[in-house]
């Protein structure tokens, strides 16, 4: 379970967070909508340990994901992240991204079987650059499936992409979240901010 308690956070213009509590379940799919500026993906940041917060506590499954010592362990075994702007590298080939993947815990699919459940079987020796920004995001769909991960965390994942790849996407992260994982996704999109099991509007 994610547990966030009392979290405040604040920029230099204000207070963006103020005594904010939440609890997300095990295996849940959890969707944060509302308008821009109002915190969805510096809440997931936070969540994923990307970013820190000022005063409260976030724990995962027990662990204080506050403390340093606890953040390394949280990143390689238990989260993996899907962006708006993929966090791939242009000049390499699909092949070589996933490969990236052994450098931390790569104990989920192998990547054979990432590839072809996200239909992208044909693609392996394709530069990054040469794809489509639908291919490129399920790229980073696979990279997420080679990673023994418990927790997904998605933000915006649609956010350039049309219709059918937008579609597409969804799909491969239902999937994802009926295998068992937890679900966390930020989206302002008002097609796909009822895809999941629970709606959170900030």
């Amino acid at each position: 379970m994610i547990k966030i308690e009392h979290l405040k956070k604040s920029f230099s213009d204000g207070v963006l967070f103020q005594d904010l509590n939440l609890e997300i379940k095990d295996g849940e799919f959890v969707v944060f909508s509302g308008k821009s500026g109002c915190g969805k993906t510096t809440l997931l940041n936070m969540i994923g340990s990307l970013e820190s917060y000022d005063a409260g506590k976030i724990t995962v499954n027990g662990l204080d994901i506050g403390v340093k010592r606890n953040q390394r362990k949280y990143l390689r075994e238990e989260v993996g992240f899907v962006f708006q702007n993929f966090a791939l590298v242009e000049e390499k080939t699909v092949k070589e991204n996933l490969k990236l993947i052994n450098k931390g815990n790569s104990s989920g699919m192998s990547m054979e079987e990432a590839l072809e459940k996200v239909g992208l079987s044909n693609k392996i020796n394709a530069k990054i650059y040469s794809l489509s920004g639908g291919e490129q995001q399920r790229v980073a769909l696979a990279r997420v499936l080679m990673k023994k991960c418990s927790i997904v965390l998605c933000d915006e994942p649609t956010g350039s992409l049309d219709r059918t790849n937008g579609d597409a996407v969804i799909d491969i992260i239902k999937t994802m979240h009926s295998s068992g994982k937890t679900i966390i996704m930020v989206t302002h999109d008002e097609k796909y901010k009822n895809c999941g099991e629970r709606l959170i509007t900030l």
